[in-house]
C-alpha cells in the first residue's frame, strides 16, 4: 500500500471520510465520477493525482434541478479562527506543558497548537484544519433519487466538503511515539507583505509531513470529503423505494446513498 494509500485507509477508518492527498486540488458538492486506487500509473492521465477523478456535477449538469435535490447548505462560518483534526483511531490527544521552557523551540510561540500520543502499532495519519466549513446537502437522503439517472450508475458523488484556510497532514510509522504540531504566529521570513505565509512547526522529523498556512483566512484547501455511491445492484435500499415515489417525490423511509468506500475495501 502506497503512502497515499495508507493516508486514506486511516482517515477513512476513523471518519468514514476521505482525506485529499492534494487539498490544493478544488472539490464542490456534487462532483461526480469515478474512484481510482491512487497508484502511479494513473500519473500521466491526471497530473494532480487523487482518489476520486471528478467526470461531471449534478448541479452545472441540472441533474439536481431535474431531480429536485437542495442546494448544498454551508456549516461552520461562524468560527474564522478554530482548530479542528481528524486522526486514525490509534490516536490519542495529549496534554501540552504550559511552561515556555519545557516547550520545543517554534511551538512556544504558536498561536494554534495540538498533540497526539500513539497508542499502538501500524501507522498512524493526522489531519489538522483551520478556520474549517462544511459544505453539505441537507437533507441527504435527497441523492437516492440519483439512481434514476442512468448517466451516473455505479459512479460516486461528493455529499460533503471541508474547506480551510490552513491545513496539515501528517502520516507515521509505529516507531513514531507522539507529536505536537502548531501553527506558528508570525510569517516566515521570505514571504511577502501582502501574501505572507505562516509556517507549520512540529516536534519531531519522522515521517512524512505537509501542510499550507496563510493568513488571510480564505478557505482555498479541501483537505477532506464524503463521498457516497450511486449503486446499480438490487441491495439498496434507496432504489427498492424509489420504485414506491408518488409525484416525484421519495417516501420517508427511504434512506441515504451508501457511503462508497476505498477500492482496496470495496475489493477486499
Amino acid at each position: 500500500m502506497s503512502g497515499e494509500q495508507q493516508y486514506v485507509d486511516l482517515i477513512f477508518r476513523a471518519s468514514k471520510k476521505f482525506a485529499n492527498w492534494d487539498p490544493e486540488n478544488h472539490l464542490e458538492v456534487g462532483d461526480w465520477g469515478r474512484l481510482t486506487t491512487g497508484r502511479p500509473r494513473w500519473a500521466f492521465c491526471w497530473p494532480k493525482r487523487c482518489m476520486f477523478v471528478k467526470e461531471g456535477n449534478i448541479y452545472k449538469d441540472k441533474i439536481a434541478e431535474k431531480y429536485d435535490i437542495p442546494s448544498p447548505r454551508l456549516l461552520g462560518e461562524e468560527n474564522p479562527s478554530g482548530l479542528t483534526w481528524v486522526t486514525s483511531l490509534n490516536a490519542r490527544d495529549m496534554n501540552i506543558p504550559t511552561n515556555k521552557g519545557k516547550q520545543t523551540p517554534g511551538l512556544a510561540e504558536c498561536s494554534v497548537k495540538v498533540g497526539f500520543q500513539f497508542v499502538s502499532g501500524g501507522g498512524t495519519a493526522v489531519l489538522l484544519m483551520v478556520n474549517d466549513s462544511a459544505t453539505t446537502i441537507d437533507p441527504a437522503t435527497a441523492l437516492s433519487r440519483l439512481l434514476g439517472e442512468e448517466a451516473l450508475r455505479d459512479c460516486v458523488v461528493v455529499s460533503e466538503t471541508h474547506r480551510c484556510a490552513s491545513y496539515a497532514c501528517y502520516l507515521t510509522s509505529s516507531r513514531t511515539k507522539d507529536i505536537v504540531i502548531g501553527l506558528s504566529s508570525q510569517a516566515s521570513e521570505n514571504s511577502s507583505s501582502t501574501e505572507a505565509y505562516r509556517k507549520w512547526v512540529r516536534t519531531n522529523r519522522t515521517g512524512y509531513f505537509k501542510g499550507k498556512a496563510h493568513n488571510s483566512g480564505e478557505r482555498k484547501y479541501y483537505p477532506l470529503y464524503k463521498l457516497v455511491s450511486v449503486r446499480s445492484d438490487g441491495g439498496n435500499t434507496g432504489r427498492r423505494s424509489l420504485e414506491n415515489t408518488v409525484d416525484g417525490e421519495a417516501p420517508s423511509e427511504v434512506l441515504s446513498l451508501p457511503s462508497a468506500l476505498p477500492p482496496w475495501m470495496s475489493s477486499a
